[in-house]
């Protein structure tokens, strides 16, 4: 089986950090519709709706609901800012 190529994220908000570390997957929706961030995704940043963010990673998926937040993706880095 093909391993799925990961990114380095961080989803935190004020007070709490939800997840740090490897993902494969973000999914998460925006004014203009859903989106999905995959590794060597083009730099990108966005505001997030209210929406159930969704992380992929190696040990399975994680969702968190989301009122409102930011999404930066780098060269190096995806950070998601929520509940901000």
């Amino acid at each position: 089986m093909k391993l799925k190529k990961t990114f380095s994220l961080t989803v935190f908000s004020p007070f709490q950090t939800y997840y740090e570390g490897p993902a494969t997957l973000l999914s998460g929706v925006n004014k203009s519709g859903p989106f999905d961030i995959l590794a060597d995704h083009a730099n990108f940043l966005c505001l997030l709706t209210p929406c159930e963010l969704k992380v992929e990673t190696a040990n399975g998926q994680q969702k968190f609901a989301v009122q409102r937040g930011i999404v930066e993706v780098t060269d190096t880095n995806t950070y998601v800012f929520v509940n901000i």
